[in-house]
């Protein structure tokens, strides 16, 4: 994971620990929650994909994807012969990349 989204995944980590702390659902027993949000990060590192892909980036393979099996003159029949995955696939694999 590049450093960039390393920033990204402690933030947000930091940010809904401190949702649960307010929310009275979980108690942070320390006074900086970044603390805890770099150790949650770092457990969660193996198995966070690391593609060496920024944000910006996955963004743009996600809409390559949609335009390949949009197109049925380049996402033919063999296709999924040569990829290994159908264009529903493909779909649900593009699901799961950001979408901004």
């Amino acid at each position: 994971m590049n450093e960039d989204d390393q920033n990204s995944l402690v933030r947000a980590i930091g940010q809904a620990l401190m949702e649960l702390d307010h929310a009275n659902d979980l108690v942070i027993c320390n006074d900086n929650p970044n603390i805890c949000a770099k150790k949650i990060a770092a457990s969660v590192d193996h198995i966070v994909p690391d593609t060496g892909l920024s944000s910006s980036e996955m963004y743009g393979v996600r809409s390559l994807i949609y335009h390949a099996i949009a197109n049925k003159k380049f996402f033919d029949w063999e296709m999924p012969t040569l990829t290994g995955f159908t264009a529903d696939q493909f779909k649900a694999i593009a699901e799961k990349l950001p979408r901004e």
